[in-house]
């Protein structure tokens, strides 16, 4: 359980250690509470202001986490529900209460000069902007676990087989799987939800061929995807650097593809009703993937705090607490309805059926784009493109290219005179990217010198 506490701290700032579970518990609780009151009939007006004042408590939080005086106050390692917390944390709704209750009561647009600056439009199409924004970005998120487990899986094709024939072997039967994996899940989704589209005598058949069209042009973009697919393969392997890391990075897209049109598939039909299993099912899965998203944006915002004058390591959860709230209330606002914006969906298959057209189009353009963008950087394809840190590699590799060949003398141009010159390019990479490397010399360095010294012994 230390360890696990330990990782959890690493990569998701504390979110779950003493000094900030309590701010985890109240974004879970004032999520709770918004989405109860979702239930009640015509409370989006209440949803809205609710969401908007718990989602600045933590906007505020989020600043005053960068006044290390207030520390002791707002991140106090005693107990994990330190009365001081619960002080600062209700200081902080009050405020945000008591700057939104105004706008609320004299800030209707029919009260302004200028209508679109008006509570009851500005907020709710904020929110609703984010709600959208939140789910088309989720793909760049969920890269980062597909990327990793795909190098994983590359890693040890390559420990285990080496260059031999067998390797190549392997990476095109891992190919031929992952083209034929999208193609099955999806046949199986049509023949599993073609009964409910297929009418009765004397119903209309208008469903039948919009769901056949749909899935035509499902299988016409598996097709399209499988033709990328296969061209960037053959692009590695004309540079003898074939792999399997693009084709489990396939599949694993492929599967929230799937998810999304299953999704869309739902919704256009009306299957899934409240009460039924599958909502239930598709729910459960809609919300990891919103959590998983949630924490890999944590982290990926982490990874980068080391230089940013915003985020620190403990302020860092509260803009994702207060992102998310927004979000919560985007979705909820569309049914409800809010302020002059009337309820723009019937129910929530109306909104699954836009939001899932659009990630889907979001993620094939993505992939698109990504499969290649991923391949040049990690050196499986001829590179197209290069960024300030390919550049500053290929500089210092090209010095140690002239330097082993005795034709230039390092005594006059070093590390401090290629830095130099770099700086006087405009080509920088973060210092942690720079750190990052140094340790990574200064480990194997040690390495080397202990092995030396168990040769010596």
């Amino acid at each position: 359980m230390s360890k696990f506490q330990d990782f959890l701290d690493k990569h998701f700032h504390q979110i779950f250690s003493t000094t900030h579970f309590f701010y985890t518990v109240a974004f879970l609780l004032s999520s709770l509470i918004i989405a109860l009151i979702s239930l009640i009939p015509n409370a989006g007006n209440t949803i809205l202001f609710l969401a908007t004042t718990f989602s600045l408590t933590f906007f505020f939080l989020m600043y005053e986490g960068l006044i290390s005086q207030l520390d002791r106050y707002l991140f106090s390692p005693e107990k994990k529900f330190d009365r001081k917390k619960l002080i600062c944390f209700l200081i902080n709704y009050f405020i945000a209460f008591f700057i939104i209750l105004p706008y609320f009561l004299a800030g209707k647009s029919n009260q302004l000069l200028i209508d679109f600056l008006g509570w009851d439009i500005a907020l709710p199409i904020i929110f609703i902007t984010i709600y959208f924004g939140w789910n088309l970005v989720q793909i760049f998120y969920l890269r980062i676990g597909f990327e990793n487990i795909s190098v994983k899986v590359n890693e040890k094709v390559n420990y285990k087989y080496g260059t031999s024939r067998k390797k190549e072997l392997i990476e095109i039967l891992i190919l031929i799987i992952a083209l034929i994996i999208p193609i099955l899940i999806q046949l199986g989704t049509f023949f599993g939800f073609l009964p409910e589209f297929t009418p009765e005598s004397g119903d209309p058949t208008e469903p039948l061929i919009w769901y056949t069209v749909s899935n035509i042009i499902i299988i016409l973009i598996i097709f399209i995807t499988s033709w990328r697919l296969v061209t960037l393969f053959i692009r590695s392997r004309n540079i003898n650097s074939t792999n399997s890391y693009s084709s489990i990075f396939y599949i694993l897209l492929w599967l929230i593809i799937w998810f999304r049109t299953f999704s869309f598939f739902s919704a256009m039909q009306g299957v899934v009703q409240t009460t039924t299993e599958l909502e239930i099912l598709t729910r459960f899965i809609d919300i990891l993937l919103m959590v998983l998203t949630a924490f890999m944006v944590l982290k990926s915002l982490g990874d980068k705090i080391y230089d940013s004058i915003i985020f620190k390591p403990n302020n860092i959860a509260f803009f994702l607490f207060s992102f998310t709230l927004l979000y919560i209330g985007g979705q909820i606002i569309l049914i409800t309805g809010v302020g002059s914006l009337t309820g723009v969906f019937a129910d929530r298959n109306q909104i699954s059926l836009i939001n899932n057209f659009l990630i889907i189009i979001v993620t094939v353009s993505f992939y698109w784009w990504y499969s290649e963008h991923s391949l040049e950087r990690k050196g499986f394809i001829i590179r197209k493109h290069f960024y300030p840190e390919d550049v500053i590699s290929i500089i210092n590799n090209f010095k140690d290219f002239l330097e082993t060949r005795e034709i230039l003398d390092s005594s006059k141009i070093g590390d401090t005179e290629v830095q130099e010159f770099l700086d006087s390019e405009k080509i920088q990479i973060p210092v942690k990217e720079i750190y990052e490397e140094k340790s990574e010399f200064i480990d194997e360095e040690a390495e080397i010198n202990s092995e030396n010294l168990e040769l010596r012994e």
